[in-house]
Formats: C-alpha cells, sequence, structure tokens
C-alpha cells in the first residue's frame, strides 16, 4: 500500500509544482482507480519514500486510503483544477485526463461527507462593521455608532431603491469616499481596534476573529459609552418609546420591565432566551431602579449589559437540532446584511420554516431586494478587491504632483469609487458577472475621465500670438512716447523763453539765481483739480473748499489715481497751513505703494514732533533731532521728502533739513500701483477725522532735490507756476500752449491705457492655477456618470486607476503585486509567500536602459523562484501599459517600449492589454467558479474545505440558467452554502 505524509504547515500547492504527470490519454471509465494509477505511475518517482519532495510520499496507495484524506484531496483538486499541474517544464496533461481526474477527486470526496450530521460551526465574534450595523438596528439609529474606515463609498443618491424600482441605476449617481476622514457617529463613542484581516483580506473570518481580555474590557465600555452617549435619545432612537421611555403608571415596573426584556433579548442573542435569563435581567434592571436610578437609566444599563453579553458578541455555534434554524437565520443576515436577524427572519425560525427550501428561496429574496442588503455591497467587493490597500498608496509627489492637487483629499479618493460602482451596477442591474472585467457601460466622475483620457497638463499657452501681441504693444507705446517727447520738446521750447524771462525779472529784483525747479507734477489748487501738470488728477474725499489759490482740508483729503510712470528717484514736497491738529497728530503727505503706505510725513503727538513713518515698510523714525520748534496753528509751513540716490531719504522742513538720513533703500513707485495721498490722517487708523489744514501748492518730482534746491523749493522762487507762466504769453503763445498741452496729455492717456505687456510665466501660472483649481473642484465633487466603454483598454475590475494605483509602488509598478491580485482575485489562487533567500529588485539598478521586464530576469533565473514568476509575470506584465496612477503609457521614462505580451493560462497568447480582457473572457468559467468560492468564503466565515468542493459546483449549475449573474449568485450562495447539507 503507498502511503503519505503531509506537513500542514506547507502548502500542497508549490509541492505539486514539481509533480510529473505524464498522461496524455483519456482515463477509463473508473475514476477512483485511473486517479490512482496516474498517482502511482506519474507522481511517485518524485514523491516517494526517498525523495518525498514537498513532504509528500506516495507509495503503496489504495483507494480507500485516498478517500480518507479530504485535505490532500482537497488540495489535489486545487493544483489540477488551477493548471498548477504540471509545472512548465513537463509535458501538458491532456484536458480529458485532467477532467477525468477531477471527477474522480469530487466522487471521493462525495463519499467520505457525513450528509446526516449538522455542519461544524466556527466560533464567530462580530467584527467593527457587524457589530455597529447590529446595535444600529437593534436600537434603529439614525446614524452608525461610531466612525468606519473601512466603509469605503458612501452613497448620497437612493440610487439602489430606483434600480429596484426601474431595472437599472441612473445616468448620474452622488457618491463619496469618506474613508480618510470618516463620518462621525454617536459623540463619544469609540470603535474598537480594526479585526485582522485573513490572508485574502477578510474581517469576518471565525479564526482571525479572536477576544482577548482588553477588547473583553473594550467591549464592556463601549456598551456602556453607547447608551450615555449625549446623542443617544428619544430624537435618535427609533425604539425609544418601546424600550427606554418610562410608562405612565411608574408604581410597579416589574411586568413592564420583563415585557419590554421579553421582546428586546430575543432580538439581542438572535434566538429564544428562557425565562430565567429574562429574570435575571429584568432583576437587575429593578435593582437599578431601587437604588435610585430613573426607568430610562435602568434601561439603558441592562441594554448596555446585554451588549457585553458573549450571546451578543458571538454568534451560536451549537450542534443541538433545535437551534440550526436560528443559526441559519444569523448566517443569512450576517451574511446579506452585515446585521442581526429581524423579526420575520426569527419567526420563520421558529417555525422551523427557513427548512423549507421554498421559503428560504422566498426569503433570500426578500432579503436581497432589503435597503439593508446595502450593507452586503459596502463590504464583500471592497474585501474581495483588497481595495483597502488602496488609502496607503502614495505614489511619487514629484512623479504623480496631481495625485495630491488637494492635500487633503488624494486622487485615491475618487478611483476607490469606480470599481465599487461597477459592482453596485452589475450587482443592482442583473447583469453577468463577466461584466466586472469587460463591461459595456462604467461610472466615472469628471476627474477619472480627465485621468484616464487627458495628458493632465493645464492647457498651453499660445506663446507666439502673446509675444506678438507684447510686440504690438511695445510698437505702439514707442511711437507714443516718440510722439510725446516731440511735443514735448516744443511745449518746453515755447515754456522756457516765459520761464527764463521770469527768472531774470527776479534776478534783476534782487534775488540770487536759483535752480529751475521743473516738478513730474504740480498742483496749484485754482479750483480745478484737473488743471495740473502733466494731467495727474487729484480726486477730493470729504469736505473741501477753495480760497486764494489753496485749498482747506477739513477732516477730508486729496488722493491721486494711479501712478502713469515708474519713478525711480524722487521728491515730493508739500506747502500748508495748519488750521487745526488734534493732540493726536495726523499725516500732511504721502504715497501709497500697492494699497498700503510707502512712506508718510506726519506732525506728531505733541503739535511739534516729525517723523518718517512706513506702515508697511518700516516701523516709524525716531524723533528727528533739534524738531521741537513750535508749530504754531496759522504757520506756514513746507515740508520736503527727498529720496536720496545713495538709497537715504531725507526730510526737510522749511527748507531745513532735519537730522540725519535715514537709512531705507531705494525708493521706488511701481506704475499703476502708487499713489500720491494729502492730508491722510492714519495714526491712529480711522480716516482724516481730526486734521483741519489749507494746503498751498504741491510737487512731485522725477529726481531726488539738493540742498541748495530744497531751500530754493521752501521759498518758492526757484519755480516758475503756470498760472505766472500763462500770465506772461501772449495769446497766441497761450493757444500754441494749450494745443500742446492738450496733445501731451491725450497722448500721455493713451499711453496709459496701452495694457501691460504679458508676463509669459505669469500667464502660464495663472493657466496652472486655473487648471489645478478645477481638478481640485472635480475631486471633491461627488458625481459620477455613466459612461460607455468605447476605449477597451479602460474600464472593469482590473484596468481601473484604484487597482492599478495600489499594486504599484511610490517608482515603479510592480508586476509581482499585479499578478498576485489578479491570480488571487480573479482565479482564487494564490501563490505561496516567495523564499527568505530571494533578494529583492533592485530599485536604482545601476543600468538605466533595463526595463522592468529586464530586470526582472535574475529573479526568473533562480530555480526557487520560476514557478511562481512563470505564474504570475503574464499577469503582471500584461498591465505594464498602465503606469503607477492608472495612465496609459507607450514608453518608460527612459525611453523604452512598455512589452506587455504575454500568455494565460498556457492557452491564451496576448500582445496587447486588450487582448489579456478577451483572454480573461475566454477564462470567465475560471472566473466564475472563484467568485463563487470567494462569496462562499465570504458567507461562511472560514476556509473552505473539500467538502466545499462540492458545494461549489451546485452553486454554479444553479446559476447557469440564470446567466451568472451577481445577484443570482448571492442568492445561490445564501440557499445551497448556507443551508444544512441535509436540505440541499
Amino acid at each position: 500500500m503507498m502511503r503519505w505524509k503531509l506537513t500542514m504547515k506547507n502548502s500542497l500547492a508549490p509541492l505539486l509544482l514539481f509533480l510529473t504527470f505524464s498522461i496524455t490519454e483519456v482515463v477509463s471509465a473508473d475514476p477512483q482507480s485511473d486517479l490512482v494509477d496516474v498517482l502511482e505511475t506519474s507522481c511517485v518517482h518524485c514523491h516517494n519514500a526517498d525523495d518525498r519532495n514537498g513532504e509528500v510520499s506516495f507509495e503503496d496507495l489504495d483507494e480507500a486510503t485516498l478517500a480518507e484524506e479530504l485535505g490532500l484531496l482537497d488540495q489535489l483538486f486545487d493544483v489540477l483544477s488551477n493548471g498548477a499541474m504540471p509545472p512548465e517544464d513537463e509535458p501538458e496533461l491532456a484536458d480529458e485526463a485532467r477532467d477525468a481526474a477531477i471527477a474522480a477527486i469530487k466522487e471521493l470526496i462525495a463519499k467520505s461527507i457525513k450528509t446526516d450530521q449538522p455542519p461544524v460551526v466556527p466560533l464567530q465574534r462580530l467584527n467593527r462593521f457587524q457589530y455597529n450595523h447590529t446595535v444600529r438596528d437593534l436600537f434603529q439609529l439614525d446614524r452608525d455608532v461610531f466612525a468606519l474606515s473601512e466603509k469605503l463609498m458612501t452613497r448620497h443618491s437612493d440610487y439602489l431603491q430606483v434600480a429596484r424600482r426601474k431595472g437599472a441605476l441612473p445616468d448620474v449617481l452622488q457618491v463619496a469616499s469618506h474613508a480618510l476622514n470618516p463620518i462621525p457617529g454617536l459623540a463619544d463613542v469609540k470603535p474598537f481596534p480594526k479585526d485582522l484581516r485573513a490572508e485574502h483580506g477578510y474581517d469576518n473570518q471565525a479564526d482571525q476573529l479572536t477576544l482577548s481580555p482588553l477588547l473583553l474590557d473594550a467591549f464592556l465600555r463601549l456598551s456602556v459609552s453607547i447608551v450615555e452617549s449625549a446623542d443617544f435619545n428619544e430624537n435618535t432612537v427609533g425604539v425609544w418609546d418601546q424600550l427606554f421611555a418610562a410608562p405612565e403608571q411608574d408604581s410597579e415596573y416589574s411586568d413592564e420591565v420583563r415585557r419590554r426584556l421579553t421582546a428586546f433579548l430575543p432580538l439581542v442573542f438572535r434566538g429564544p432566551v428562557d425565562q430565567a435569563t429574562v429574570d435575571r435581567y429584568a432583576g437587575y434592571t429593578l435593582a437599578k431602579i431601587q437604588q435610585g436610578a430613573s426607568f430610562t437609566d435602568a434601561m439603558k444599563k441592562v441594554s448596555a449589559a446585554a451588549l457585553s453579553s458573549p450571546l451578543f458578541l458571538f454568534r451560536s455555534t451549537s450542534t443541538d437540532p433545535s437551534d440550526q434554524p436560528f443559526i441559519l437565520a444569523s448566517n443569512l443576515s450576517y451574511y446579506l446584511w452585515g446585521s442581526c436577524p429581524d423579526a420575520e427572519l426569527l419567526e420563520l425560525a421558529g417555525q422551523n420554516q427557513l427548512a423549507d427550501p421554498n421559503v428560504l428561496q422566498s426569503t433570500v429574496a426578500r432579503m436581497l431586494v432589503d435597503p439593508k442588503v446595502e450593507r452586503f455591497l459596502d463590504a464583500f467587493p471592497v474585501q474581495w478587491m483588497q481595495l483597502e490597500n488602496l488609502m496607503a498608496s502614495t505614489p511619487d509627489r514629484g512623479l504623480h504632483r496631481y495625485f495630491y492637487v488637494d492635500p487633503k483629499s488624494p486622487a485615491s479618493v475618487q478611483m476607490v469609487l469606480e470599481p465599487l460602482l461597477l459592482f453596485d451596477a452589475v450587482f443592482a442591474e442583473n447583469r453577468p458577472l463577466i461584466e466586472l472585467v469587460q463591461p459595456t457601460s462604467v461610472y466615472q466622475s469628471d476627474f477619472l475621465k480627465a485621468w484616464y483620457h487627458s495628458e493632465m497638463k493645464p492647457p498651453a499657452i499660445d506663446k507666439q500670438a502673446l509675444t506678438k501681441t507684447n510686440q504690438e504693444r511695445d510698437q505702439q507705446r514707442q511711437a507714443l512716447q516718440t510722439k510725446i517727447a516731440d511735443l514735448s520738446r516744443q511745449e518746453s521750447e515755447l515754456s522756457d523763453s516765459i520761464r527764463q524771462q521770469l527768472l531774470q525779472q527776479r534776478t534783476a529784483n534782487g534775488s540770487q539765481p536759483l535752480p529751475d525747479l521743473r516738478p513730474y507734477a504740480a498742483w496749484e489748487f485754482n479750483g480745478d483739480l484737473k488743471e495740473s501738470l502733466h494731467g495727474l488728477d487729484l480726486t477730493a474725499h470729504g469736505d473741501i473748499s477753495f480760497q486764494d489759490g489753496t485749498v482747506d482740508l477739513e477732516k477730508s483729503y486729496l488722493i491721486s489715481k494711479k501712478l502713469p510712470i515708474e519713478l525711480k528717484a524722487k521728491s515730493l514736497e508739500v506747502r500748508f497751513v495748519l488750521q487745526d491738529l488734534d493732540q493726536r497728530g495726523g499725516g500732511l503727505m504721502g504715497v501709497l505703494k500697492g494699497g498700503g503706505f510707502f512712506d508718510t510725513i506726519v506732525i506728531g503727538e505733541r503739535k511739534n514732533r516729525h517723523w518718517i513713518s512706513g506702515s508697511n515698510s518700516f516701523a516709524r523714525t525716531e524723533d528727528f533731532p533739534n524738531s521741537f520748534e513750535e508749530t504754531e496753528v496759522g504757520e506756514s509751513i513746507h515740508l520736503l521728502m527727498v529720496y536720496q540716490e545713495d538709497g537715504t531719504t531725507k526730510l526737510y522742513r522749511n527748507g531745513t533739513p532735519y537730522g540725519e538720513s535715514y537709512q531705507k533703500g531705494k525708493a521706488f513707485f511701481p506704475k499703476d500701483e502708487s499713489t500720491i495721498v494729502f492730508g491722510l490722517r492714519h495714526l491712529p487708523p480711522g480716516g482724516n477725522r481730526f486734521l483741519t489744514v489749507r494746503l498751498d501748492n504741491a510737487r512731485l518730482y522725477d529726481r531726488a532735490l539738493t540742498a541748495e534746491e530744497a531751500a530754493a523749493a521752501a521759498s518758492g522762487s526757484g519755480f516758475v507756476s503756470q498760472t505766472e507762466l500763462l500770465a506772461a504769453m501772449s495769446a497766441q503763445q497761450k493757444q500754441r500752449w494749450k494745443q500742446l498741452t492738450e496733445s501731451i496729455d491725450q497722448m500721455r492717456s493713451q499711453l496709459s491705457d496701452i495694457p501691460a505687456n504679458v508676463d509669459l510665466q505669469k500667464v502660464a501660472n495663472q493657466q496652472r492655477q486655473r487648471y489645478e483649481g478645477e481638478l481640485r473642484r472635480q475631486l471633491n465633487a461627488r458625481e459620477f456618470k455613466r459612461v460607455a466603454v468605447d476605449d477597451r483598454r479602460y474600464g472593469g475590475i482590473v484596468t481601473n486607476g484604484a487597482v492599478l494605483s495600489m499594486t504599484s509602488g511610490p517608482k515603479r509598478t510592480h508586476p509581482v503585486a499585479r499578478g498576485v491580485w489578479l491570480t488571487e482575485v480573479l482565479f482564487n489562487d494564490p501563490p505561496s509567500p516567495p523564499p527568505n533567500d530571494v533578494p529583492t529588485l533592485d530599485e536604482d539598478p545601476a543600468d538605466k536602459r533595463l526595463t522592468i521586464r529586464e530586470r526582472f530576469e535574475a529573479h526568473r533565473s533562480n530555480a526557487a523562484c520560476a514557478g511562481c514568476h512563470a505564474k504570475l509575470d503574464p499577469l503582471g506584465f500584461a498591465l505594464e501599459n498602465f503606469d503607477i496612477t492608472g495612465r496609459w503609457r507607450d514608453k518608460y521614462r527612459n525611453g523604452r517600449d512598455v512589452d506587455s505580451a504575454g500568455v494565460l493560462h498556457r492557452k491564451h497568447a496576448f500582445t496587447t492589454i486588450t487582448e489579456f480582457k478577451s483572454s480573461l473572457v475566454n477564462q470567465q468559467d475560471r472566473f466564475q467558479r472563484a467568485f463563487v468560492e470567494h462569496l462562499l468564503r465570504y458567507a461562511l466565515g472560514r476556509k473552505l474545505e473539500a467538502a466545499d468542493i462540492l458545494t461549489v459546483d451546485r452553486i454554479l449549475e444553479q446559476c447557469e440558467s440564470e446567466g451568472f449573474t451577481i445577484a443570482e449568485i448571492a442568492k445561490q450562495v445564501a440557499v445551497v452554502g448556507l443551508a444544512p447539507r441535509t436540505s440541499r
């Protein structure tokens, strides 16, 4: 007799990669005997007492011994059905031989199963998702109990109900992912830690849902925090009146407490509750009332106690036949609703009607259209597709900056919604399962459509057109400036002769010859503020009046338009007579730059101080030395502020310098940013509320005045006013001067109207900012629209940004990770862990010209790695045209072409992603079986066993006539997979 030993810590799948099947002919009509023959003739040379490859030895095999090893049969079925046997270096097994061997395995399993015994139900604790929804349903809460980060999609429109009525989802859906910032639950209620994931990612597997002393303590504190939360009240709890509200008659509570608990406890414990249990909980409640607690508080405490009971935290594992209907009801509800059975389910269980196949069918059909089935769609697809991994995806920011265009909301929060919405649509619209791989339509947001189908770059600016515009504007300016210069020369020639005559007359009258001070702009305040040199207009704010060539500012001020040209070295002077001055002081003249003060000459707090302040540029200076002369009301004062060429600022009063020059830096008044202000109060803020002054001539120079010129400006002898010039001109000269100045003003106006030249970099930055702003808006939008899949490269659960991003590293794609995901999710054929002595792939190779495929050659050449790489590489490299964030590429960054060709399961050759997806469709039988296996494992909450192979077969047989729709598969998993074996 042949015997074998199996070390359970080792998976048989990798061991059997070394088995050699040389069978190429059809086995005989006795499949069990032929299976023994196959193992003896084709396997024993590698698996015998001497070699024991994989710790397995096949010698002296007989049929009876083989039938006793269900675990071995289960693994033999896996390696034969998934094509792992024979290995690539052996002749391929004929389909007929493989089918016969599989049939033999199933027959042996069927003989070994005892249908007269109830199935072994593992002890299953509620996970976070189930706990939340169970408590929510028990109390009919209007919100979650605590924040659930594992809920990756929140539906903000009731489209599933629309689909139930109309058979199809709306074309526009409102959804969002709050996984990175979960919606809070009840106030001050914190969830217990996330449950451990099983090997595939399911969080409801019994062997992972342990209960440590620390976790038990957490459950005790959690149940109390729920009922004591400020949000747990009559407005949020739907059963408040039935459970917590005090009865009208408060003299005797005993009967009322027992009545309420008799109705409540079976829902909490998901089955019948004996009278002794009711009495124990009722006694606890009444004791609390006797100790002074209110009826409502006592009912809260007993509710918290019930939520802390093992009968609540664990689902029953009883083998008592009378308990089986309630166990089935609980299994159904936690599978499809993620929560406890409702009253109707418990009633059917109590009447033992769920064992009736017709009742079970109708019950499952009811559950599938109940709104609570949304929880199935919240839990299973996320775990099946392992989408929680996406939340940890961190593509390199330098390579993919738009993945993080919104720092608080990376692109992953939209990517994760696409495969989940596809699952919703295929489920709700009763579409075939294979449409998850190659759908006819999907739901995408504007952001995702841009991500897949655009360059993800701001629109390019038209540099040629903008440069041409700038050149045209420069030409217009040059032409106007030439004309202005010519007219200004003519005006100067006309005015200079008159000015020299007037200055000579002053000299003849005994005055010293003084410099001819030519202001850039001068204001004589003759009643028309626009009659000013070079047309720099002033606008009055507040009450003003004119008298004798001066202007009275009473709690008011004058302000100019923006300066039309840039002035780099300048002096600003003003002559005024103090009419009234509040002790707090006020400004007399200033220059504003960019909306804030640049410099201002200020009369101080004691009327006799002068200082320079700069509200934005620098703190006020100390008082100038020797500046304490009394400034009397009615005194004529001349102030001059000079920005000198050496970069210092100097202040003159009545032609005399005040103290040392103040180091500030060269002044510069940018065009279209600077304005001139007279009489502006700003200490303290609030406008010119206290200053009253009579303002005389004021001038702005385009150069720094010397000390001699400052004295001349103070005396006024160095300046010939416009009024004096015009008075000395003949009528013909006046007419000519007026024509010239009007033409100059008109051309200056035209010059100022020419828009500034376009800064190409600034325009590009603005374009980028607008583009990124629109991306952020799209990224935070909740609207997803149905779009037809016209480009078959995209669409489906394989080629979407979520899966492709989460199976990549920060800087490069990971073909092996993608291959692992495909073989686990699509074919339920997870590979074994890599050997410990295998070196990792060099992330920064010396030869930058290599492609990833070429860099993997070293791994494939390692004998310990060859088997897995032969299985995974064709799958992973098929997706190489998608970069680390799911965007299409034809070349790598080093310029090399992407090679995505391969062979799927040794049968289907492909060269493009569309051919690969077609190959997946051709393998839909394997996909369908794998999906059923995944869903059955999720429903049972445990690993599948040999006996489950036959259950999967029956589910597939039932689904075939319905076209293998997800809804039908979900139904048959419930009806066939969860029902007792005797009723299947």
